[in-house]
C-alpha cells in the first residue's frame, strides 16, 4: 500500500469528519462533545501532517517530532474527553487532559532530538490512553451494547497496537536507520491510522444510539422510580394478555398502592414522599420475576402484570410484597418512616376482558384492601 496516498486520504477524511461534527454541533449546541470530537479530528490530521513533514524539513525536529508527538497524544485525549462529556451530558473538567499533556510535554522536550526515543514514549502514552478509554467504555451502561462493544474493541486494538509499536521501537533504539522504513512498522502505522479514523467515524453513531435510548427511556419509563410508565405498561401488558389468552394460560394484574402517602408528604415533605415511592418501586422490582411487567401508573399506584402464574404463586408474591415493604428499615434525613402497601388483584384465564377492565377490577379489590385496614391484599 502506498503510504503517502494513504496519509493524504486519512488527512482528508479526518477533516471531512471534523466538518460533519461541526454541522451536528450547530444543530445540537447543548452537546459540546461534538465540538470536542471535531477538534480531535483536526488535531489528529495536524499530527499526521507534522510527522510527514519530516521528509521535507529534516532539521525542524521541534515541529516534526515534538509538536507532532504531542498532537498524537492530544487527539485521543480529546476523543476520550468527548466521550466523558457525552456520558454526563454536561461540563467536564479538563484536569485529566491538562495533566496528561503536561507530563507528556516535559520528557518530550528532552527527547525530541532523538526521534526513536520520542516515538517510543508517545506510543506508550497513547497505549495507556487507548486502554483507559477501552475500560471507560465498559462504564457507559446506558449505551447500546453493540456500539459500546465495538468502540471497546477498537480502543483495545489501539492500545495493543501502540504497545506493539513501542516494543519494536525499544528493540531498535540502537539502530542507525530510522525504524519507520521497516515493513512491519509501516504496516502497524497504516493499521493505526485506519483504526483511529474508524473509531472517530463511529462516535456520531454511538452518540445518536445513546440519544435514541434516552428518548425511549423518556417515552417508556417513569422518571422517578425507573419503572415503566402507564403507557408502556398498557402496551406490554396487553401483548402479554393476548399471548396468554391464545395459549389459555393464567394472567394476573396487581395494583399496588403506597398507604398514606398524603400523610407522609404533609409531615415530612414531598421529597420524603418521592423517596418512599422509589423505595417501594425497588421492592417491587426485586420481588417480581424477570418475565413480569411492573409500572408506576399513578401518583402512589403501581401495577404488575404476571404471566403464567397460578393463584397460590400470586398470593405468595403479594404477601411477600406487603411483608418486605413493612419490614424495610426506611428513613429520610434521619427520620424513620414506616411504610406499608395495599394490593388488589384479579385473575384471568381465557377471558375476553380487556386489560383496562382487569385493571379496574383490581383497583376495586385494592379499595377493599384499604378499607379493611391496609397493609394486606385482596382479589376480585
Amino acid at each position: 500500500m502506498h503510504l503517502p496516498t494513504l496519509i493524504i486520504t486519512i488527512i482528508a477524511l479526518n477533516l471531512m469528519l471534523c466538518g460533519v461534527m461541526l454541522i451536528i454541533y450547530q444543530v445540537r449546541r447543548t452537546q459540546k462533545s461534538f465540538l470536542t470530537w471535531a477538534l480531535s479530528c483536526v488535531i489528529f490530521a495536524m499530527a499526521i501532517m507534522f510527522s510527514s513533514a519530516r521528509i521535507l524539513v529534516e532539521d525542524q525536529l521541534w515541529l516534526t517530532i515534538f509538536v507532532a508527538n504531542l498532537a498524537f497524544i492530544f487527539a485521543p485525549l480529546l476523543a476520550l474527553h468527548g466521550l466523558r462529556q457525552y456520558q454526563v451530558q454536561g461540563p467536564v473538567s479538563l484536569k485529566l487532559v491538562a495533566l496528561v499533556m503536561s507530563y507528556s510535554a516535559l520528557p518530550l522536550v528532552y527527547l525530541y532530538t532523538s526521534p526513536l526515543h520520542a516515538h517510543t514514549l508517545t506510543a506508550v502514552i497513547c497505549a495507556a490512553i487507548y486502554l483507559f478509554a477501552a475500560a471507560f467504555m465498559l462504564t457507559i451502561r446506558q449505551a447500546p451494547a453493540l456500539s459500546r462493544n465495538v468502540l471497546f474493541l477498537l480502543f483495545l486494538l489501539h492500545g495493543a497496537l501502540m504497545l506493539g509499536m513501542a516494543g519494536m521501537l525499544v528493540e531498535n533504539l540502537g539502530a542507525s536507520q530510522f525504524i519507520t522504513v521497516q515493513p512491519i512498522l509501516k504496516l502497524m502505522l497504516i493499521t493505526h491510522l485506519l483504526l483511529t479514523t474508524g473509531t472517530v467515524t463511529l462516535f456520531p453513531v454511538f452518540a445518536f444510539a445513546m440519544s435514541e435510548r434516552r428518548l425511549l427511556e423518556l417515552v417508556n419509563f417513569d422518571e422517578l422510580t425507573r419503572l415503566l410508565n402507564r403507557r408502556a405498561f398498557f402496551e406490554r401488558a396487553s401483548m402479554m394478555l393476548a399471548k396468554n389468552r391464545v395459549l389459555r394460560r393464567p394472567f394476573c394484574v396487581l395494583v399496588v398502592d403506597l398507604d398514606e402517602l398524603k400523610r407522609i408528604n404533609d409531615r415530612y415533605g414531598y421529597e420524603a414522599g418521592d423517596a418512599c415511592l422509589k423505595a417501594v418501586a425497588d421492592v417491587i422490582r426485586d420481588t417480581i420475576r424477570d418475565q413480569d411487567v411492573a409500572a408506576r401508573i399513578g401518583g402512589e399506584e403501581f401495577a404488575v402484570a404476571l404471566s403464567d402464574a397460578d393463584r397460590n404463586q400470586v398470593e405468595l408474591l403479594s404477601y411477600r410484597l406487603c411483608q418486605r415493604v413493612e419490614q424495610q428499615a426506611f428513613s429520610f434525613q434521619g427520620e424513620p418512616i414506616e411504610l406499608t402497601v395495599s394490593i388488589g388483584g384479579i385473575f384471568s384465564i381465557a377471558s375476553r376482558r380487556e386489560l383496562n377492565d382487569l385493571l379496574n377490577a383490581a383497583d376495586t379489590a385494592l379499595n377493599q384492601a384499604k378499607t379493611s385496614g391496609r397493609n394486606q391484599f385482596k382479589f376480585a
